[in-house]
């Protein structure tokens, strides 16, 4: 009874396709889980389709792994752009254009405020304190502020 054979059966390209979907879990990237899909997708075609030759199988399973991994980085590509836009942990950009009244004044071009409970350093010309002022930018971790301009006379 021989074992060996010169034969690549659906159950190798299933064990093959399990094994890196497994390993990926352990890898911090996706870049075994498309050669995994790769493999379970070639070993259905073996199983659908009996009569194809190994060298035919490794052809089409090197196809597939190349097209799913640029499909794959395609998707997360695009859905990570997404992620990047979001203002997670970027507290301080949403409060740019808002308007704040100075609770201390600012001398030698530093004072704060007061924003939504939280002390706020701010930067910007001294102005006594009580005085609206609107946020423009960001300097580190302080904010920079300007007079906000005075609508003319209508």
């Amino acid at each position: 009874m021989e074992f060996i054979t010169n034969e690549l059966t659906p159950w190798h390209w299933m064990t093959a396709g399990v094994l890196l979907s497994a390993l990926e879990l352990v890898a911090p990237t996706t870049f075994l889980l498309w050669p995994g899909i790769a493999a379970l997708v070639t070993g259905l075609v073996t199983l659908l389709i009996p009569i194809l030759g190994w060298q035919l199988q490794v052809v089409l399973f090197a196809f597939l792994a190349v097209a799913s991994t640029i499909a794959g980085r395609a998707f997360f590509k695009r859905s990570n752009n997404d992620v990047q836009q979001s203002q997670l942990n970027r507290r301080t950009d949403s409060y740019i254009g808002r308007t704040v009244t100075m609770i201390d004044a600012i001398v030698n071009g530093v004072g704060s405020t007061l924003i939504d409970n939280n002390r706020w350093r701010v930067v910007g010309p001294d102005t006594p304190a009580g005085t609206p002022m609107l946020i423009t930018g960001l300097d580190g971790a302080s904010l920079i502020v300007e007079p906000i301009a005075e609508k003319p006379p209508a």
